[in-house]
Parts: structure tokens; sequence; C-alpha cells
């Protein structure tokens, strides 16, 4: 089969999960014998589109490069139109992109298309997040557009003037999303899609009554490269280390619960360390807190090693948690808010602990047990490595769910 991939946003070296998925999806497939194409875009206008080589890519593609005056609600969908029709293919994925994602839907519609959510921008006019004022909004686009939109016109107003475009607010001018008839469009290319790939529960609620054909549909790790290896040794009078890795800066991951927590647990007990990944952490210092600073793949693959305990505190509704399953695959217990795509991920007393979100108290409860049974630690990383090998080594994602859906949009 010959399947097109069309992405608004697609960067390889990665910016995020997102590239992660289409590349490792492209590579699946194509190992399932199908021809795959990716079409791809770029603006110099941020730094977040198109920061691809095409040629530097093991697989075929294509990257469309565009003005910024050009890259609008017209032109986009023009020029993947004409790129995807020269490439004739049979069925079209489109993957990564926000605001403008209903364009391109609508003019690729003459193939059966597929469409992938890899968060809340199918519902959330100002950002992916589907948060706000601290908690999870209620709201969403589809159901309340004029709520939504005068939510967005409030909180990217300022960027527009200022005229600092972020990928998000590039597309909210480019899509003209703040006018009355963008719900519209949003609303038609969504109900004319073969199939919806989401990630959680809450998002195919979200997007239910608009589309019969939703799916949920994990994300993948490498196995192999998170492979068990054991922990370096560590004497009697060693810290045990609790680390937190990912985007610890954006305050939806909650950095500040796990530091709570730490500093109730320090008053408790002093043998252990809390390591976050990155870099200008704004946080009192502590003997027990220490920022490691940002790392690649293999850093990042010795910091599971070297760790004990891994925590994913997110305070919004993580649409995946690509963190958990990575710690899991390195067979390592996670303690994880009970939120979004983690409660799924995360199995409560097997392969680490289920936590309330923002419930300080009841995270450092789960962190002192885990901190005094070596045996249970243990028991609960492999038991992890054990789920992350079966349910979601990419080749086992892509083998599961791929080649079904592929026969119910092209029986």
């Amino acid at each position: 089969m010959r399947i097109a991939f069309a992405d608004l946003l697609y960067s390889w070296p990665p910016h995020g999960g997102a590239d992660v998925d289409v590349y490792r999806t492209i590579e699946g497939l194509r190992a399932l014998g199908h021809e795959v194409h990716l079409f791809g875009a770029a603006c110099g206008a941020t730094w977040e589109r198109g920061r691809f080589a095409p040629d530097e890519l093991p697989f075929p593609a294509t990257r469309l490069d565009f003005s910024t005056p050009s890259f609008n609600r017209r032109q986009v969908p023009k020029r993947f139109r004409a790129a995807v029709d020269a490439w004739r293919p049979q069925v079209v994925c489109v993957t990564d992109g926000f605001l403008l994602k209903p364009y391109l839907i609508d003019a690729l519609a003459h193939y059966p298309t597929i469409s992938r959510y890899y968060a809340y921008e199918a519902v959330c006019a100002r950002d992916i997040l589907c948060f706000k004022d601290g908690a999870p909004c209620p709201n969403n686009f589809l159901r309340t557009p004029d709520v939504c939109r005068r939510c967005a016109f409030d909180r990217l107003g300022p960027e527009v003037r200022q005229w600092h475009l972020r990928a998000w607010t590039h597309e909210y001018l480019a899509a003209r999303a703040f006018m009355p008839h963008y719900h519209r469009r949003a609303l038609n290319a969504l109900r004319n899609l073969s199939a919806v790939i989401v990630s959680n529960d809450r998002m195919k609620a979200q997007l239910e009554g608009f589309n019969h054909r939703i799916h949920i549909m994990p994300g993948g790790v490498d196995t192999d490269a998170f492979s068990e290896q054991p922990p370096p040794p560590k004497g009697h009078d060693v810290r045990k280390v609790i680390l937190m890795a990912g985007r610890i800066e954006d305050p939806v991951k909650g950095l500040g619960i796990l530091y709570q927590a730490a500093r109730e647990l320090a008053v408790r007990r002093s043998d252990f360390e809390v390591w976050v990944t990155g870099a200008n952490v704004r946080v009192p210092e502590a003997g027990w807190f220490k920022t490691v600073g940002w790392h690649g793949q293999d850093g990042l693959k010795e910091l599971y090693r070297q760790a004990d305990i891994c925590v994913v505190p997110s305070i919004w509704e993580e649409p995946f948690g690509l963190i958990a399953v990575e710690a899991m695959a390195a067979a390592k217990p996670v303690c994880a808010s009970r939120v979004g795509g983690l409660q799924r991920i995360v199995r409560d007393g097997q392969t680490g602990f289920l936590f309330e979100r923002g419930d300080t108290i009841g995270l450092a409860d789960r962190l002192e047990r885990l901190l005094d049974d070596a045996a249970l630690r243990e028991r609960m990383g492999a038991a992890g490595r054990s789920v992350a090998c079966d349910e979601y080594d990419w080749d086992r994602v892509i083998a599961r769910h791929w080649p079904p859906l592929l026969d119910e949009v092209l029986p």
C-alpha cells in the first residue's frame, strides 16, 4: 500500500515525541512492506517547524518550503495537495500540526485520510494543553467555540501584537482561527476523516459525536535501547536516586509537586536525592535536590540506569506519557499522577504507584514505601519492563494497531 504522511511541524533530529512517533511509524510500516513518503513543511518564521533534510532521512521525504507570508490557509493546502497528488498514494495520514490541520485535511479529502492528534489541538484554540488556571479546562472548542475563541484571543493577543510567532501563534493567524467560520471548517474536517487516532480515553471522549471512527493508539519506545542493565553498585551510605526526566521547566509537568513531596520526605529521612533534567530550574536550593542538565538519548539511558525510582508528577492530562514508558523499559518503578494516558500506562501496585493529581503527601508516602523496600523496587521494575516490551515496543505497537486500521480505511 502507498501511504503518504503529511506533517506541518516535522523536524529531525526530533523536537519532541511526535517527531519520533512519525519517524518510527514510517519505518515500521515500511518494514511491513508498505511504500511510505513523508511530506513536511518548512518556514523560517519559527524554529519549531520543518527542521529536516530529506536526503538525510532513511525514507523518502519531501520538504515544502514557505515564506512567512505564503504559509497561510490557501497556499499550504494547495502545495501539499499538488505534492501528494504527484506521488499518488492510496491512503494519507495527517500527523503533527495545529490550527491549519483542518485546511490540510480538506485539501486531501479525495483520499482515505487518517489524522493523528498528539495532544489537545483539536479541542483547544489557545494551545495543545487544554489546561487553564491550574486545572484541565472543561471547555471544548468543538462544542463551545465562542468561549474558546475569546480565551485564545486573550491568551495569544499579546504575542500577535509583539509579532512573537511561535508555531501555534503562526498557525492561529495563518488559519484565521479567530474568525467564526473557522469552527465550521474544523468540524467538517473532523467529520470527513476516515479514521482518527488519539492517545487516551479523555481525548477520545472529547471527539466523540464528531467522528465515530476513533482509535486509541499508544506511542512506543525502543525497548532494546532501554534494555535492563544493573545499576551501579551503591554502598549503604549512598543516597538512592529519585529521577524526574523530560521538559521539567514546563509548570504542567509538575516539578513543584515532586519538590514539595520530596521536602516532606526530607523531614522523615535523608537517604535520597532528587535528580531532574534541564536547566534554569526555579526552586529553592536543597541538599537533596540536583539539576543534571539536558541529556541526549544515551545520556538519558545512563540516568535511568542510575535511578532507583522515576516520577512523572504531571498536573495536565498527559496525552501519553513517554517518560513513564521509558522508565519502565529501563526496569524502574514509576510513581505517576493519575491523569491522562499515565493511568493507562502505570499499573498501580504492579509496575509502580499512581497518586492523585497534586497530592504531595500521597506522592511522598509512595516514594517512602519504595525507598524502604529494595525487593519491591526490583519486582515493580521487572514488571514494568515486561509491560513495556509486550505493549509499547515500537514493532509490536505498529504490528498490532496499523494493519487493522489500514484495512478499515481501505477495505
